[in-house]
């Protein structure tokens, strides 16, 4: 992947097809560099459940301790992600990995990797992120300010998606974005309004939150883009769709406002938000518009020009 490399030891070429979803595979000659970097290590055990039961109900655990993270998921699963050490180890069933692939890549290969890429060579901030031909716009606002919906919408729309909640933004060049988890989870209100309830499944066990699982779409290429414009959400009511060019002190404070806690635990994302408040950093307001507002986003990810000259 861009800025680092995974080495995988499975002992099913299923993952190593999962893995082919999400990133590109090193040249052949890399393998004998002598200045190739340390990598982040995946060992991944494929096996049937013991007793040879059905699978359990579970619900994903987790587990974050000060230096590792567990994740298990009844018998089928279990990840240690060693936080030092950059090396995942996991088992899971053949019943799982042929059943739910998609579960499987993000729970044992998206996931992992996201945590151990934000305390390396990417920052992890709370945005989502929709792309077209000119490159990506990231969508910054706070839990609730509607990242997701306005996210799903551009997606019925047409548009690329790298996330609807979280994206990893290279620490030494801030424009160059990678999907962390691409995927989109919505509340059942909004499932409705974008007429998605048929393609959404249940997130997690609470039941609240639907996902619209996009791996069957994945691609090294899909997962990573080019910034062309930052977007703080506004209010959301209050006349139609309607963008408006930031200073960067006040895109600064909007940026603020979308903070969370977890963002800091790879670092802090001030050079981040400075670095985008000083090229195409905008204010979207009244985005319950949401035509209106995908119309906006599309100028921005289709029209090159739209950064400069709004």
């Amino acid at each position: 992947m861009p800025r680092d490399t995974i080495r995988i030891h499975t002992n099913h070429a299923a993952i190593l097809r999962l893995a082919d979803r999400l990133w590109d595979r090193a040249p052949a000659g890399m393998r004998r560099g002598r200045r190739v970097p340390a990598g982040l290590a995946f060992t991944i055990d494929v096996r049937p459940v013991e007793d040879g039961g059905g699978p359990e109900p579970g619900e994903e655990r987790w587990t974050v301790g000060s230096d590792h993270v567990e994740l298990s998921l009844g018998r089928e699963l279990h990840a240690r992600i060693e936080l030092a050490g950059a090396h995942v180890a996991a088992r899971v069933s053949t019943r799982l990995v042929a059943d739910q692939p998609s579960l499987v890549a993000r729970l044992l290969l998206e996931t992992p990797a996201a945590v151990l890429l934000a305390r390396r060579g990417y920052g992890v901030l709370h945005a989502g992120a929709v792309v077209g031909s000119a490159g990506a716009v990231v969508i910054r606002g706070a839990a609730g300010a509607g990242k997701s919906t306005l996210v799903g919408a551009a997606y019925r729309a047409g548009l690329g998606v790298l996330g609807d909640e979280t994206v990893l933004v290279a620490r030494s060049d801030p424009d160059d974005l990678l999907a962390a988890v691409r995927d989109l989870t919505l509340l059942p209100d909004a499932t409705r309004l974008l007429g998605l309830e048929d393609a959404v499944t249940a997130a997690g066990a609470g039941g609240e939150k639907r996902r619209l699982d996009l791996f069957r779409s994945s691609t090294p290429a899909v997962r990573r883009a080019r910034r062309v414009a930052t977007v703080v959400l506004g209010p959301r009511h209050g006349g139609p769709a309607r963008l408006e060019l930031l200073t960067p002190d006040a895109f600064l404070r909007g940026f603020q406002e979308g903070a969370i806690p977890q963002e800091r635990w790879s670092g802090t994302p001030e050079h981040i938000a400075a670095h985008w408040a000083g090229r195409g950093a905008y204010r979207l307001s009244g985005a319950q518009d949401l035509a209106g507002a995908v119309d906006v986003l599309r100028g921005l990810v289709t029209l090159p020009a739209a950064v400069s000259h709004a």
